[in-house]
């Protein structure tokens, strides 16, 4: 197992954490299940998790043992998910429903930890009409990530305009990915373009970054589950290995060293960056979902920071947490999203 390819797609990207999360080792894309000693059980607990995240089952006649990470993605992107090439700004999105007749929302999906796979029940619940385009966070391949809200707006402007030459736009994005698309309006309507509508899902400028816990130095697995809980469209709720992971060699132990590592200056980077941050004002109009589980976090103000920054400010609040109103709750997003882009 030397020379592994790097994954080349959001959908190997997930893959191999996954993988990676209940083996205990690395995993390349050509590895086999025979390579890597899977056992029947331990193939059932991959595969439930791949079912978990993507929302979608495998059938065993589609995927023929010994079986490769390479090959499962051939078979679930014949199921319709998505597996775009990693690098360049138009394979930064996460592209679904492109035939549809309405006009696209851009969403920014905020995981800096993984590709966003929760927008694909949320593209799902929208509809074959609803047009639906998830920019990734930068850092997930390899890339510089900006130093300033400001360029990663502008950075992402450009995607934006790949895909969707000219306005009125539709702009949304959950946490972080919020509050660069509040960023991206802003730079837009400074420009002269109409942006229709902002849609914020549980973004708060004063508390983005507060509410990033600490990354101490834990263990590879503590890592990998807190990064994919973004994901989760159970909200946690997946089987646990009964039996411990086998031990990584030393080749393994340096990669897994190294994925931490990497895991660690991005988490750091971005609380640089949200913290850093102060918005300026922006005029257009701005809906805000807002999970009912963080009602109290700003005490008094119910505008959750929003209200000294913007003009056209709508509230309306949504099931869940933080994370789980975009994976266990995200029909109801769904339904709060169209009914504000069928008003736009």
């Amino acid at each position: 197992m030397t020379g592994r390819p790097a994954p080349q797609n959001p959908l190997d990207i997930l893959l191999v954490n996954l993988w990676e999360e209940i083996l205990g080792r690395p995993v390349g894309i050509d590895d086999s299940l025979t390579e890597l000693g899977v056992n029947g059980a331990v193939l059932d607990r991959l595969m439930a998790r791949v079912e978990s995240e993507l929302g979608r089952s495998v059938p065993t006649h589609d995927w023929n043992p010994p079986g490769t990470i390479k090959a499962l993605a051939a078979v679930l992107a014949r199921h319709g998910v998505p597996a775009e090439p990693v690098g360049g700004h138009r394979s930064r999105v996460l592209a679904r429903n492109t035939a549809g007749e309405r006009p696209p929302i851009i969403f920014m999906h905020g995981d800096f930890n993984g590709s966003g796979f929760y927008c694909l029940s949320l593209a799902a619940q929208l509809g074959p009409a609803q047009p639906f385009y998830a920019l990734m966070p930068h850092g997930l391949d390899g890339e510089a990530i900006p130093r300033t809200i400001e360029e990663m707006a502008s950075d992402h402007l450009v995607t934006l305009r790949a895909v969707q030459p000219a306005g009125p736009y539709r702009l949304g994005g959950h946490c972080n990915g919020g509050i660069i698309a509040f960023e991206m309006a802003r730079r837009l309507e400074a420009e002269g373009e109409r942006v229709a509508v902002l849609v914020m899902v549980a973004s708060d400028v004063r508390s983005a970054a507060s509410a990033l816990p600490p990354a101490p130095a834990r263990s590879w697995r503590g890592l990998l589950h807190s990064g994919w809980r973004h994901l989760r469209r159970t909200g946690g709720n997946v089987a646990v290995p009964t039996s411990p992971p086998p031990v990584a060699d030393s080749r393994g132990a340096r990669a897994l060293a190294e994925r931490q590592r990497a895991h660690d200056e991005r988490f750091a980077a971005y609380r640089r960056v949200l913290l850093a941050y102060a918005p300026g004002r922006y005029g257009g109009r701005v809906v805000l979902l807002w999970p009912e589980e963080q009602r109290g976090r700003h005490g008094g103000d119910p505008t959750h920071g929003w209200g000294a920054v913007t003009t056209e400010l709508e509230i309306r609040a949504i099931p869940g947490g933080h994370l789980t109103c975009v994976t266990t709750h995200v029909r109801e997003v769904a339904t709060e999203l169209r009914r504000t882009l069928d008003g736009a």
